[in-house]
């Protein structure tokens, strides 16, 4: 039982880094910085979704499992558009048919960009790529019961996907969906094999996948999900897995000191402080005050982390009032 305790939270501290250089990595335009950051940010959320991830092993639970999902994923991911829609309907006041096309063709396309241009989808994306990458994950795993078999089948299928990606973006970031699958294999792997079990054998891992990631960002080299950028895709692919294991690695050792180890409560709330990023109204004119991308950064994290904090706040005050 501790063992599962100690787990938890070493993950709540990699998310924390994650989550905290995610919202640094938007503001900064270039450079090894954005390099360093968009190498492994979003892939190691979906690796530590693999690895934590309850194994389906019937049909009827894979159906409860995707309701769930739906409610807690997909629902909230249309809603924070809507919300952004509004925000942006009250700043720049426009045809109120607009706003609902503009918040409907969102939801439906699920990414930023695409063929209507669209920008209101924020960071929502990744929501949609997270719940059909739960449900493609769920459904080989038990169609196919053996990980060390399906693997080949979401390797294949993730590179058919990234050839895809090159000519033709799919609606609710699907494409992006089925490459995050085989992150999310990678992360059952690296748990059914108890990769993180402090011996001499991750440490030496560890010190190799250090080694490698750090070239790659000294090439430049980085995967970017949202825009479907995959440069050399089986190299950044593999720094992706390289760099999450390095956090994680590291994460493990923030919470040995009372200096870093508080920073557990980004990570348990990463929902949270990904939806107040989203809702910031960062995107709604006052970046253009801030000319400096750093101050910028900083700024937008404390903005953030604000936010955060008066929702914990406001939710600690309902919790008690119903007790």
């Amino acid at each position: 039982m501790s063992r599962k305790v100690e787990r938890i939270v070493w993950i709540d501290m990699a998310k924390a880094i994650a989550i905290l250089l995610m919202i640094v990595g938007h503001e900064i335009d270039n450079g090894g910085v954005r390099s360093f950051i968009f190498s492994f940010h979003m892939p190691l959320f979906f690796i530590l979704s693999g690895y934590t991830a309850h194994r389906v092993t019937a049909w009827h639970e894979l159906k409860r499992v995707t309701f769930k999902l739906f409610k807690r994923i997909w629902l909230l991911a249309a809603l924070m558009i809507g919300l952004l829609g509004v925000e942006n309907y009250f700043l720049h006041p426009a045809n109120i048919m607009v706003f609902f096309k503009l918040t409907l063709a969102g939801i439906f396309w699920g990414s930023n960009g695409g063929p209507w241009g669209l920008s209101n989808v924020g960071v929502m994306w990744f929501l949609f790529a997270y719940f059909w990458a739960r449900i493609f994950f769920n459904l080989i795993r038990l169609i196919i019961k053996d990980d060390r078999y399906n693997g080949i089948i979401f390797a294949m299928v993730a590179y058919g996907s990234y050839l895809l990606s090159q000519k033709v973006w799919l609606p609710q970031a699907l494409d992006i969906a089925l490459v995050a699958a085989f992150f999310m294999w990678i992360g059952a792997i690296l748990h059914e094999y108890n990769f993180f079990n402090g011996s001499s054998v991750e440490f030496c891992s560890v010190l190799i996948a250090l080694v490698f990631w750090l070239l790659c960002i000294q090439s430049g080299l980085y995967l970017e999900l949202s825009i479907r950028s995959y440069p050399n895709f089986v190299i950044t692919f593999l720094e992706a897995v390289a760099g999450t294991i390095v956090v994680c690695y590291l994460s493990r050792g923030l919470l040995t000191s009372n200096l870093t180890k508080w920073l557990v409560i980004f990570g348990r709330n990463t929902m949270i402080l990904f939806c107040v990023h989203h809702l910031d109204l960062y995107w709604g004119g006052w970046e253009k005050l801030v000319s400096w991308s750093w101050l910028a950064a900083l700024l937008r994290l404390g903005i953030d982390i604000f936010g955060l904090l008066i929702v914990l706040s406001v939710r600690k005050m309902i919790a008690s009032r119903q007790h």
